[in-house]
This record gives structure tokens, C-alpha cells and sequence, in this order.
């Protein structure tokens, strides 16, 4: 997906303006043994040169230049074709081809569909690596390590990321993602490539305390392409609010500068969990927070704003739950109680009032 196009969609909360400790180790069977990757000198299959034969004649034919809307017809139906071969073949095939480092641009812009898969391929590289992650898992993970060491182009990186954040047992330890997560986002080359702003997804998809610190560290140093990792951000913390709530409430410097920023993670809480909403009120009693950082999140909170569009890792963020939203706006009017009642708060006596009416506002909507 086009990171232009992404809609934030409202579901009773404020739309934030802004576009993006390590887990312990997991306990998770061993991999299967990966498959031999033919080296790039390998004589290829007889009875698959033709997919040798395509490949040249598509390298030929993007070094000529011609209609980039005709070529993103042609190579999707090429990628139909291709994973019509045998899987373990073809992934070797590919394995070979990216070795062999040929490669030329399409003017294709980088564009991902359904599924995660790509409807738009720059290079004919990323073509290759975007076939491969729905070929053999078991190959596509060896090919991917050796892509992500080598590779200086972003969009290369983000795609070949995809075999590694498979669920089960190729899906690579969080230690892993995160070690790749910071080489790609502190890559000065790649700030404003589209690649890496499709791949902040990680942190919300990896939902793994190390990878969701490096996000949150990078987005503090306001990189130039901060308004995608504010976005990742946010999305992050609407799917696992636990995560971002923790690590802003554990380290008082993060985000010390971008207050605003810094209240609208904490105002994505989830008021049914004790733990978030106990850091919630020492946030609200910290002499060294302002009255102003202090009113923005209670102006907030809670704040559901959930995104859409496709992803380049797994599915779109899930649309608010009715249910839980209900549940959370009961759970919230306790809490804005409790807060209502502890001396320490009295500044925000107003500001709690009128959290309340709204609040209860939208609790009497869904017929309550």
C-alpha cells in the first residue's frame, strides 16, 4: 500500500495528526533443515530455462525503457505463471537469479496489495523477492538472511523481511527482527524510501518489546521520515497497548520534547487494565509533565483512531471491537472517578469534568 493513501478511520476518538527490552527468548521448535542454495554459477534445471530465458528477456526489456503501467500488467501475469512451477524449484531458481545480482528498474512505483503481496515492483529484484515469499518458507529464509546482509536498497530489505516474520516455524526470534529493524531504520540512505516506510509495520506485527524500543528511540531523534514511524507508533500501540504504555511510562526522557506525541501513546490505554491505568495516573501526578501535556492527553483519551489499507507483513489493523469499546468507556468513567477523587489531581479538576461528559456521552449512545 501506498503510505500516501493510508485513511485513518475515527471510532470515538480524536484522529492524531502524524504518520511508524527485549523479549525473552522464545520457546518454538527447530526450523527444518534449509535446503541447499544452488551458487549463482549453477547450471539451471533443463526443463526450467525458460524461467532463465524470461528473466533475461525482462532485464532486456526495463534497460529499453517502456510504459511502466504496461509492465506492471506483463510482470503480474509473469508472477501467475511462475508460482504455477513447483515451489521448492522455483524458490531455488529465484535463490540463483538474485545471486547472479542482475537486475534493472521497471518505474514501477513500489505498491503492496492483498495479502501483503505487491502490485507494484520497482525493480525486477523486487519482483523476484516478492514471488519468493510465497514460494518455499523453508528457502525463501535462507535466500531473505543472505538479501538483508547484502542489499542496499530499501525496498529490497522490507520485502525480503517477509519470510522472517512468518508465523511458526520460520518465523525468526524477536532478538533477530529487531537487530534487522535498527539496521534498516538507521540507514541514512534509506530515510526517505518508500521501503522503509512500509516497513515500520514491523513493530506492530512483531509486537515484541525490543522491536517496538527501537521504533519508539528512532521516532524520538525525529528522523526525516518521522511521520511514518509516528504512525507506526500509534498503530502499534492500538494493537498492543501494553507495550508502548510500558515503555513510555519506564523511561521519562522518551519523548520529553514531543509532548504531544508523548500524550497521545499513553491516551491509546486500554481503562480495563489496571497496570496501564496505574502509570496512566503517575503520568498524571508528575510534577515534571506540564499542565498543558497533562490537558492534551485528558482532551484524548481513550483514544481509538484505527487505521486501514494493506500491509506489506500480515493483516491490516482489525477495526475496534463494539463490545470492548463499550466495556473500555465503563471501564474509563471509573477510572475518571478515581482520578476525580485523589488530591494529587486537583489541578485537573475541569479537565476531568469534562472527560467525563464525554464520556458519558458515549456510553448513553450505545444504549446505556
Amino acid at each position: 500500500m501506498k503510505p500516501a493513501t493510508r485513511r485513518l478511520l475515527l471510532l470515538g476518538g480524536c484522529l492524531l495528526c502524524g504518520w511508524l527490552a527485549l523479549r525473552g527468548s522464545r520457546d518454538q521448535p527447530a526450523p527444518p533443515a534449509a535446503q541447499s542454495l544452488p551458487a549463482a554459477d549453477a547450471p539451471l534445471p533443463r526443463s526450467h530455462s525458460r524461467l532463465a530465458a524470461e528473466w533475461q528477456e525482462w532485464i532486456a526489456r526495463c534497460e529499453q525503457g517502456g510504459d511502466p503501467a504496461e509492465f506492471k500488467k506483463q510482470l503480474a501475469a509473469l508472477k501467475d505463471r511462475w508460482l504455477e512451477e513447483d515451489p521448492q524449484v522455483l524458490a531455488g531458481i529465484i535463490g540463483q537469479l538474485l545471486r547472479q545480482g542482475g537486475d534493472a528498474p521497471t518505474g514501477i512505483p513500489f505498491e503492496t496489495g492483498p495479502g501483503g503481496a505487491l502490485r507494484g515492483w520497482p525493480t525486477l529484484r523486487v519482483f523476484l523477492l516478492d514471488t519468493l515469499a510465497v514460494t518455499d518458507p523453508d528457502l525463501a529464509g535462507v535466500i531473505a538472511r543472505e538479501i538483508l546482509a547484502t542489499t542496499t536498497s530499501a525496498e529490497e530489505f522490507a520485502v525480503a523481511l517477509k519470510p522472517l516474520l512468518l508465523g511458526g516455524p520460520w518465523q525468526a526470534p524477536a532478538g533477530e527482527l529487531e537487530a534487522h529493524f535498527t539496521r534498516l531504520l538507521e540507514n541514512p540512505e534509506w530515510q526517505d524510501k518508500t521501503g522503509l516506510a512500509e516497513a515500520l509495520d514491523l513493530s506492530r506485527i512483531a509486537a515484541s518489546p525490543g522491536s517496538t524500543q527501537v521504533l519508539a528511540r528512532w521516532v524520538d531523534r525525529s528522523p526525516p521520515a518521522k511521520e511514518a514511524g509516528v504512525m507506526a507508533l500509534h498503530e502499534t500501540a492500538a494493537n498492543h497497548p501494553s507495550l508502548v504504555i510500558g515503555l513510555v511510562a519506564e523511561d521519562p526522557q522518551l519523548f520529553q520534547d514531543q509532548p504531544e506525541l508523548r500524550a497521545g501513546l499513553l491516551a491509546r490505554a486500554a481503562a480495563s487494565d489496571p497496570q496501564q491505568t496505574e502509570r496512566l495516573g503517575d503520568y498524571l501526578k508528575d510534577p515534571s509533565v506540564s499542565l498543558a501535556e497533562k490537558q492534551h492527553f485528558l482532551g484524548l483519551f481513550p483514544l481509538r483512531s484505527a487505521s486501514t489499507g494493506f500491509r506489506l507483513y500480515g493483516s491490516p489493523p482489525a477495526p475496534y471491537d463494539a463490545a470492548s469499546v463499550k466495556a473500555d468507556d465503563k471501564a474509563a468513567l471509573g477510572i475518571v472517578n478515581q482520578w476525580k477523587a485523589d488530591p494529587a489531581m486537583s489541578e485537573l479538576r475541569n479537565d476531568f469534568a469534562g472527560l467525563e461528559q464525554r464520556l458519558l456521552a458515549w456510553v448513553g449512545q450505545t444504549g446505556d
